[in-house]
């Protein structure tokens, strides 16, 4: 048996829906919250999918793993593999202890508990911003190598990918981590989803500008970095590619990078969207020197919206994906593309999508799921 974490957000609840999809039997671990308890809020993620999932009630905290032991036995004699997609994805937590102990601690725990018994397999989704604040190409066996970070964020995922190893190697568990870039496709209202969502919701913005009588030529100046690689993978590939490198043989024990390997630069990027919605007036400014000051009450409207992601939005860092490539063309999985086409796809999707509200931007975001 296959057990999921994360299967109420945004990667996660994919994945679900996918496996479910082909009839693959799934346990799922998600917590009780807000006075919803596990069982219903699996099933208004995941809708009619949610019929035959097995879901355990318990979370991942501390350095612990909140499931009742005579559970964690059944668990233990029955799964497999595991996919480990739930984490916190606030930027700045209001409590930075506990939250480093949920990615460092918690995930290695839940390893040793199930270890022992049928556990072979654990994939654990991480974040190619591991790398931290660094620029250039950053490669997939690369690790630790002195940069700096963003965020606790980035920090306490790379902590996590080690303390992970680490118990898979004490229990003789086969480790494979997966860092996706920033993924995008219609997305849950959960925090995992908010570059998602936000990417969505300035689509929308821009379309229902396009379509004001006259404006098709309407002034919308966003900040970037222009010859920066507009780093966003889509959803469908990351799903796609997460099962597939779960099941190959030569997949054991790798670090893989889940991106679009070609990048367009963000000034490519805006032009596709611009041309796509029809909106002439749709220009990216490098924010390192072209910010003006006359910014109109929209374009403040869009800086509040992405400033939690302006980190990203500057850096200029390309994602190698050599390893990921070889094992998923063995898979029949083609390098996914972000051209023309492609992005027209991502428009319409974002037309077509009920997009949750965009979060505040005065906070980061706060809970994936679990």
């Amino acid at each position: 048996m296959l057990l999921l974490t994360g299967a109420t957000g945004f990667i996660g609840r994919a994945i679900a829906l996918r496996l479910r999809a082909t009839g693959h039997p799934l346990a799922v671990l998600a917590r009780a919250r807000d006075g919803v308890d596990a069982q219903t809020r699996v099933a208004a993620a995941l809708g009619h999918a949610a019929g035959g999932v097995e879901v355990v009630e318990g979370e991942l905290v501390g350095e612990g793993v909140a499931v009742a032991p005579p559970v964690v036995r059944r668990l233990r004699e029955r799964v497999e593999t595991v996919i480990h997609c739930a984490g916190d994805t606030a930027f700045a937590p209001a409590a930075v202890e506990p939250y480093v102990r949920a990615h460092v601690e918690a995930p290695p725990a839940l390893l040793a508990a199930l270890a022992g018994g049928r556990l072979t397999r654990w994939v654990h989704v991480s974040t190619a911003f591991v790398c931290g604040a660094r620029a250039g190409t950053v490669y997939e066996h690369e690790g630790d190598v002195g940069q700096t970070f963003h965020n606790v964020y980035e920090r306490a995922k790379l902590a996590g990918e080690s303390a992970v190893r680490a118990a898979g190697g004490r229990a003789g568990v086969d480790v494979r981590v997966l860092r996706p870039s920033i993924v995008v496709g219609p997305a849950p209202p959960t925090a995992g989803g908010s570059p998602s969502n936000i990417f969505f919701a300035f689509i929308r913005l821009a379309a229902a500008l396009a379509q004001v009588p006259g404006a098709t030529g309407a002034r919308l100046r966003v900040a970037g970095a222009p010859q920066a690689p507009f780093n966003l993978v889509p959803l469908d590939y990351v799903v796609d590619a997460t099962l597939a490198l779960t099941e190959r043989p030569e997949a054991a024990h790798g670090t893989f990078h889940l991106v679009v390997r070609d990048a367009p630069p963000q000034r490519v990027m805006s032009a596709m969207l611009a041309a796509r919605l029809g909106l002439a007036g749709l220009t990216l400014l490098d924010a390192a020197t072209e910010m003006p000051s006359d910014l109109s009450p929209l374009e403040r409207q869009v800086a509040r919206m992405i400033e939690p992601y302006r980190d990203y939005f500057l850096q200029d860092v390309r994602f190698d994906d050599t390893r990921a490539a070889a094992v998923l063309a063995r898979a029949g999985i083609a390098r996914p593309t972000l051209d023309t086409d492609d992005v027209a796809r991502l428009v319409d999707q974002a037309l077509l999508t009920d997009g949750a509200p965009a979060p505040s931007p005065a906070g980061s975001p706060r809970r994936e799921s679990n």
